[in-house]
């Protein structure tokens, strides 16, 4: 028997008090659920249809009542936590970039623009990030595969006939160079969450096949010279194994074999990926503005950001910047934890592991610890494409925190559902 007109009418008046529309369709099943459960129980015990109905209503109780409580419990929560420090991280990127371009002594800012275009970037990824409250995150899944092949098939055409920027190949779109490689460890990220989601790690044709797909982005980018890319890579797809279950032994011999042509052309060739010495930092010039010249460091607004927060306004700003940085990346761990689905689990923690990284492999360069180049400070170093992906990947993450209670939503429908 269907659904009874009354109960129809019943539940689209709750509904309507509750302004999360995300969980309506749950929020329905489940009143659907309690109210026939009733019927059917009121009618064995000898009750008419129309008298079962109105005793199911009444239990059910008022609906304002019952609609305001609803509304409480499911209310939209942003996690201010997490989106104060990208804001402040962001107002401290920009307004660095500001005194590059205005208060500094690399003429080269000024032609760059280096200021106005940040805040463009900014404005266009805070845009997105905001965007994507009314997006649901989780038709994504269903393209997770799609979305992997799309990646490795531009990665290919952008490594064999890129524009090189530095020695690193760009997309090139005309009057737009985008950095595409540096936005491969996001996209990877999330197309691996849905492909991995219920991977059986056991199986060794699974695994086998698993592997093989981490290692392609790996491959084409060994030509590129882009080994931060490559190790940003190799360590989302440690996060995603371990998360998706695998084994230590499997994720160790995976991380250690992909590994050793970066770790080899670290050791061999430093001098190639280093752009700042560390032994041109004189202990006298911290915080008295950088008088090196601009030849000394070529990436100052980029890979030397916080170097040059340092030159220019002493310790206490660049801890004040790391600090905001660390404090986001322990929230965004904490959010991992909090999510249950094995796709959000995934998606969080390969999101939470490229900001991690980021910020270790920055901090490492600009303290002169690691030759690596090409390691943007998150919200922070200029840059078009890195801005705005992890404005949307923040984007993403506001809506995973802010749908997570929802599957417990569908589990206890599915249990109601699974005891008629």
């Amino acid at each position: 028997m269907g659904i009874d007109k009354s109960f129809d009418a019943y539940i689209e008046n709750v509904c309507k008090r509750i302004k999360n529309k995300d969980v309506h369709e749950s929020i329905k099943m489940e009143i659907s659920d309690h109210l026939l459960t009733m019927k059917e129980e009121a009618m064995n015990n000898g009750l008419s249809e129309e008298e079962a109905v109105n005793q199911a209503l009444g239990h059910m109780g008022d609906v304002k009542v019952l609609g305001n409580q609803l509304n409480k419990a499911h209310k939209p929560e942003i996690d201010y936590k997490l989106v104060l420090p990208v804001i402040a991280a962001s107002c401290f990127g920009l307004f660095v970039m500001y005194y590059l371009q205005f208060h500094s002594a690399f003429t080269v800012m000024q032609e760059m623009s280096v200021f106005q275009n940040s805040a463009a970037f900014y404005v266009l990824g805070a845009l997105l990030m905001v965007s994507l409250f009314v997006f649901d995150y989780r038709k994504l899944l269903q393209y997770s595969k799609q979305s992997y092949i799309v990646t490795m098939i531009i990665l290919t055409v952008i490594v064999l006939f890129g524009t090189k920027v530095d020695g690193v190949p760009f997309l090139n779109l005309g009057l737009l160079h985008i950095n595409f490689i540096e936005m491969t460890p996001f996209l990877l990220a999330i197309s691996f969450a849905g492909i991995f989601k219920n991977w059986n790690w056991r199986d060794v044709q699974k695994r086998v096949y698993g592997w093989g797909m981490m290692s392609l982005p790996v491959i084409l980018l060994l030509s590129t010279g882009a080994l931060s890319s490559i190790i940003l890579i190799i360590v989302v797809c440690s996060a995603v194994m371990i998360v998706s279950k695998a084994s230590l032994k499997q994720v160790i011999a995976f991380a250690g074999a992909a590994s050793v042509y970066p770790f080899l052309q670290l050791v061999l060739n430093p001098q190639y990926y280093a752009l700042l010495d560390p032994l041109t930092i004189k202990l006298s010039e911290i915080g008295n503005g950088m008088t090196a010249t601009p030849g000394l460091i070529s990436e100052v607004h980029t890979d030397f950001i916080l170097a040059y927060m340092l030159y220019s306004f002493g310790w206490v700003a660049v801890m004040a910047a790391v600090g905001l940085i660390g404090f986001l990346i322990i929230r965004l761990f904490h959010v991992t934890k909090l999510v249950n689905s094995s796709y959000e689990k995934i998606l969080v923690a390969g999101l939470s592991v490229i900001f991690a990284t980021q910020m270790i492999l920055g901090l490492l360069t600009n303290l002169g610890l690691s030759s690596l180049s090409g390691v943007a400070i998150p919200f922070m170093s200029f840059g078009g494409s890195h801005i705005v992906l992890e404005m949307i990947s923040v984007g993403l993450l506001l809506i995973v925190y802010r749908r997570r209670k929802l599957y417990n939503i569908h589990q206890s429908d599915l249990q109601v559902s699974s005891s008629r």
